[in-house]
């Protein structure tokens, strides 16, 4: 997995009922609701409008599974940048459950302008956001019933 470089953030919540398969551990799509979770909480802290939402989709995802993870684990998922590009961005995905690392991944999003086709460059202010070398911790109020 590549290094992180620019900015990341640390989402500390527990694996839901819902996100568990007949098996009884973490369904493997679970791990990109995670990541999109964790993603749209890096772009509030950087400050960014919720509205930009729409104008980054995933155009390339890729996800290694290490452990499973049971409902009610408490689990850390850190999404960061890997690189910065003209219209891209390259994020790496780590989910831990204390230091046992469960899953790792990579992903790409585009920037693409409202209402237009193909993408778009990053405003220099997003560029340089996601490119800064900053830390975030969220601590999600996704908890199990019981």
């Amino acid at each position: 997995m590549s290094e992180i470089t620019g900015a990341r953030v640390v989402v500390t919540r527990t694996v839901a009922w819902s996100e568990t398969d007949a098996a009884g551990h973490n369904h493997f799509s679970a791990a990109f609701r995670w990541l999109e979770e964790t993603e749209h909480a890096l772009y509030r802290c950087l400050g960014f409008d919720s509205a930009m939402i729409d104008r980054v989709p995933r155009v390339h995802v890729e996800a290694d599974y290490r452990a499973r993870l049971y409902y009610g684990d408490a689990i850390q998922c850190e999404v960061g940048v890997v690189a910065v590009g003209t219209s891209s961005c390259t994020f790496a995905l780590t989910v831990r459950r204390g230091e046992e690392v469960a899953i790792t991944g990579s992903y790409v999003v585009v920037h693409v302008a409202a209402n237009d086709q193909g993408s778009t460059p990053w405003p220099e202010g997003m560029r340089v956001a996601l490119a800064s070398p900053v830390a975030y911790a969220v601590d999600s109020v996704i908890r199990p019933t019981s």
